[in-house]
């Protein structure tokens, strides 16, 4: 896969989920939220069309097939933009997103098993493991990948046969939050560990030829996740891309400096205002954008021209290191309106599984 973009951003499309995940690293409260909905996937298309860069869009949440005209939107991205996605598959409209959205602008689809939510929820493997088949048949690169949660890792040899006896194979990633009150992956054992490395060596094996033509590894790189196993790095003080080339979006378009939470403004609204060099690191994040922007590839200043942004200028009295934008266009919208019921429920697009 030959992809060739300026920006990545971590898409947070929005915080509602089909899932409750014991750990998952949002609240409660903001996976219930109802779904708001900040502009149409034209809106969203023009805003970061009228940038001047190419993104690589990390779309996530929450569950992100979940949100209304999500295959809409995810098509009229990828006419000038490339995407990877975060998904449980729980979701019907990833069905029509495998045939309607082109796969070639499509890094990955990491697909999340999260095997005992899905017991819980009544969400049937089978048809992840058929919805898996059917994205793989249309050319898409899916990452299965299972949360190691204690159980996971003792249970991980009986799952991994289950799924292979359906021609797939899962990643085992690494837990890095509190969960039943450990934290993680500080609380794995030294056991559990040193089957979580076997797991991964035997998935990297296995994964070798769609990594191949992914044509670069995935910024959520779980098959390297031995790196983290025994301690997750503090990148302050490491020169950064952040607010460079890599940014976090929030649902409503506002632009922010990784956990750092400097705001650069709203892509939706026309007022992006990126750094015009990368930064020291001043914060934490997570971890696998971390590793991929401190590496001297990323934090090098790029002279070239599809480096330099449309419309481009620095503002009397603005920081020298920030960068303004002049837009063609600017949505002023209204407050987001609500569109769906509690996760779970509601109609199609808007929050059920299956």
């Amino acid at each position: 896969m030959d992809m060739s973009y300026d920006i990545e951003a971590d898409w947070n499309l929005l915080t509602t989920c089909n899932f409750r995940c014991e750990y998952c690293f949002c609240n409660v409260h903001d996976l219930s939220a109802k779904i708001k909905v900040y502009g149409t996937a034209v809106e969203w298309s023009d805003a970061f069309d009228a940038t001047g860069k190419t993104w690589l869009l990390h779309v996530t949440g929450g569950e992100p097939t979940i949100y209304p005209d999500f295959v809409a939107l995810c098509e009229q991205l990828t006419r000038g933009h490339y995407l990877s996605i975060n998904s449980n598959l729980a979701h019907r409209s990833i069905e029509a997103f495998a045939e309607r959205v082109d796969p070639r602008r499509v890094h990955f689809i990491n697909a999340a098993v999260h095997y005992a939510e899905r017991q819980q929820k009544n969400a049937s493997l089978d048809v992840f493991i058929e919805r898996v088949h059917k994205l793989q048949k249309y050319g898409f690169n899916v990452l299965v990948s299972l949360v190691m949660t204690p159980n996971a890792v003792r249970d991980f040899p009986e799952y991994s046969k289950h799924f292979e006896s359906r021609g797939l194979s899962i990643i085992p990633k690494a837990m890095r939050n509190q969960y039943q009150g450990d934290r993680y992956p500080r609380a794995y054992t030294s056991e559990q560990k040193a089957l979580i490395r076997e797991y991964l060596t035997q998935a990297s094996q296995k994964y070798a030829a769609v990594i191949s033509n992914m044509g670069e590894p995935a910024t959520i790189d779980m098959l390297a996740d031995v790196r983290f196993l025994d301690n997750i790095g503090d990148y302050r003080g490491k020169l950064c891309g952040s607010g460079y080339n890599f940014v976090v979006i929030e649902p409503d378009g506002t632009v922010v400096r990784c956990g750092s939470g400097k705001r650069l403004g709203n892509v939706l609204w026309g007022t992006l205002r990126l750094l015009r060099a990368p930064m020291a690191c001043d914060t934490s994040y997570c971890p696998y954008f971390c590793e991929k922007y401190t590496l001297p590839k990323f934090v090098r200043v790029q002279e070239s021209a599809q480096f330099t942004p449309k419309g481009a200028r620095v503002k009397p009295g603005r920081a020298a290191n920030q960068l303004e934008y002049t837009y063609t266009f600017q949505v002023m919208r209204p407050p987001a309106r609500s569109s769906t019921t509690r996760a779970g429920t509601g109609q199609e697009g808007q929050g059920q599984m299956e």
